[in-house]
């Protein structure tokens, strides 16, 4: 027989209020971040990011939400243990999804395409409102504004495998005609010019020591240094041409013989952007033998340029 809320005890009350009011804003908080890892695909088709464990958690908060619609009102009496740890918990997770959904995410850099500017084992921070949020379950974008600029340092989801996040430099604007030859890059028929800042040694992702020569580059707007190797070797061979189509950015590694981007695998939609890196937080180089010297004390708190 269904109760009368008026003749409930106020803690009944508040309770039976209580639950369904946090089962609700559970689920639906854990519907919303499911919707920001089921993405469309390469041909538009819904599909789940691979290897995303945003998924599995968001399913988790789903399933949390309506246990507590069903079974919640006596678990969040006053004065129960569950209610303690469950105000501690919720408040604490709360928060952290906020932040990472809308503020900012930590990322750590696991190869050297983006070397010199960026190296293994940089951790940084992405600003994830820097270009706006995509709708979840669909390929639109809100609050963009301005979106991203020539020569940002962009995180978005790779195109050919949206469970991986890549991090290279935006260097073509929608519109924009690229060309990259005999290592010289041209935006809209205009070179790009480049100081040279003399020899770099650095470890890749694989331990192998390599050398090549670092330039300053003069993007249209922003300077950067970047890398090129000593080798005649061009990455890719030959003549690359290529204009930059509506709604999407062509991404470039600052390394640039050694970096899978977006003269491989075509551009990057404005969809699948993720936000601006901004500033390193934490630097460690597993090759120095000393435990302090493995921390780069030097990079820690220097923004990202």
């Amino acid at each position: 027989m269904n109760q009368n809320l008026d003749a409930l005890p106020s803690s009944s009350r508040d309770s039976h209020v209580r639950h369904r009011l946090h089962g609700v804003l559970l689920t639906g908080a854990g519907i919303f971040l499911l919707g920001t890892y089921i993405t469309p695909g390469p041909w538009e088709k819904l599909q789940q990011e691979t290897a995303a464990y945003g998924a599995p958690l968001s399913a988790a908060l789903i399933l949390f939400g309506l246990f507590i619609l069903t079974a919640g009102r006596k678990l969040l009496q006053p004065g129960t243990t569950f209610r303690e740890y469950y105000d501690a918990v919720v408040v604490a997770v709360g928060i952290a999804l906020v932040i990472r959904t809308f503020l900012f995410e930590p990322f750590k850099i696991p190869s050297g395409s983006m070397i010199p500017t960026l190296l293994v084992g940089d951790y940084l921070f992405v600003q994830k409102y820097s270009y706006g949020f995509r709708v979840p379950y669909t390929t639109h974008r809100i609050l963009m504004g301005e979106g991203p600029q020539r020569g940002d340092v962009a995180v978005f989801k790779y195109p050919e495998d949206p469970g991986k996040d890549y991090i290279k430099r935006i260097i073509g604007l929608p519109g924009d005609r690229i060309l990259y030859v005999n290592k010289q890059l041209f935006i809209n028929d205009q070179p790009v010019s480049y100081a040279p800042q003399g020899d770099f040694t650095y470890y890749n992702e694989r331990d192998n020591k390599l050398e090549g020569q670092r330039f300053t580059e003069e993007l249209p707007g922003k300077s950067h240094d970047m890398l090129i190797q000593s080798t005649p070797f061009a990455y890719p061979a030959g003549r690359f041409e290529y204009t930059v189509p509506p709604e999407h950015y062509f991404a470039m590694g600052d390394n640039r013989d050694n970096s899978n981007d977006s003269r491989i695998w075509g551009p990057v939609p404005a969809w699948r952007l993720v936000g601006r890196a901004t500033m390193l937080f934490w630097s460690y180089d597993h090759h120095e033998a000393s435990l302090m010297g493995k921390i780069r004390w030097g990079r820690i708190g220097s923004p990202v340029i």
